[in-house]
C-alpha cells in the first residue's frame, strides 16, 4: 500500500506556502490509510489560516519548520478566498478542530491512544473527562501547555505513553516547534497543532455559533469575544493586502 508520504497530491501556492488541496473526507481517508499501515513513519499536520501563512513569511524558520509537515491544510475561510483570488482555488476550507474530530472518531474505532498537550492542568483535564466520555474506546494522557518547548520530563512521558495521536495545543509556532523538536521520539504517531481546540472540548470556550460558521465569520466571532486576539488580528489585513500584491504581479 502506498502511504501518505509517496502519493503525489495536489498542491496550491498560497503566498508561497504549500497548501494540500484536499477535502475533509479526502484526509479522513489519508489518517485511515495511515493508521492501518505497518510503518514506523509519523505524520505531520500543520492546520493553517491566515495568521500563520502571514507568520512564516515573517519568520523564516517557521516557514521551513511547516514545509516539513506531511500536510498543510486550509484551515482558515481568509485561506479559501486567497485561493480564488490568486486564480488557484482550492477545494474547501479543512477546519482543525472538524479534523481533529474527525481523528478521534478513527481513533475510537480503531481503539487507540490519544495525547493532548496545551492550555491549562484544569482545561486539559476537563477536555479528557469530556472526550473520554464521548470516546470511550481512546486510552487519554495529557499535560498542561505551560511549559518551555525543551522540557524534557514532558517529552519522555508523551513518548512513553506511546501515542497514537498528539494533539498540541500551544498556539503557534510553539506547538509546531514542539512537534518538531520531539517527534523524532515516537513512531507511527500523527502530530498536529490544535490552537485553541483543547479549550473548547474542556467546555471553557465555545466555538462560533453555526450561523457565523456558515457566513465564514467564525474569525469575527472569536474576535468579539476574544478581545486578547486583537493583536494577532492585525496580521489578517497585512495577509489580504500581500494576496492582493500578488495577484497584480501574476
Amino acid at each position: 500500500m502506498e502511504n501518505h508520504r509517496t502519493v503525489k497530491r495536489d498542491k496550491v501556492d498560497i503566498l508561497s506556502v504549500q497548501f494540500d488541496n484536499v477535502t475533509m473526507d479526502e484526509m479522513r481517508h489519508y489518517v485511515t490509510e495511515f493508521v492501518e499501515t505497518d510503518t514506523t513513519d509519523n505524520m505531520f499536520v500543520v492546520t493553517a489560516n491566515p495568521e500563520i501563512v502571514d507568520y512564516a513569511l515573517e519568520e523564516r524558520s517557521y516557514y521551513d519548520l511547516i514545509g516539513e509537515a506531511d500536510f498543510i491544510i486550509p484551515d482558515g475561510t481568509g485561506i479559501i478566498q486567497a485561493g480564488r483570488i490568486l486564480g488557484t482555488p482550492l477545494k474547501e476550507r479543512v477546519p482543525g478542530i472538524e479534523f481533529m474530530a474527525a481523528c478521534l472518531a478513527i481513533a475510537e474505532r480503531h481503539r487507540q491512544k490519544v495525547f493532548l498537550l496545551g492550555a491549562s492542568e484544569k482545561v486539559v483535564n476537563e477536555a479528557v473527562k469530556h472526550l473520554q466520555a464521548d470516546y470511550p474506546h481512546i486510552e487519554f494522557a495529557s499535560h498542561h501547555g505551560y511549559i518551555d518547548v525543551g522540557d524534557e520530563k514532558v517529552a519522555r512521558q508523551v513518548s512513553t505513553f506511546n501515542p497514537d495521536y498528539v494533539f498540541v495545543g500551544m498556539g503557534y509556532p510553539k506547538q509546531e516547534e514542539w512537534i518538531k523538536r520531539h517527534r523524532h521520539r515516537l513512531q507511527h504517531t500523527l502530530l498536529m497543532g490544535v490552537g485553541g481546540s483543547i479549550e473548547v472540548y474542556s467546555g471553557t470556550k465555545k466555538r462560533a455559533p453555526w450561523v457565523f460558521r456558515k457566513l465564514n465569520l467564525e474569525w469575527f466571532y472569536r474576535l468579539i469575544t476574544d478581545w486578547k486576539r486583537m493583536t494577532r488580528m492585525q496580521r489578517l489585513p497585512r495577509f489580504v493586502s500581500k494576496v492582493f500584491q500578488t495577484r497584480r504581479k501574476k
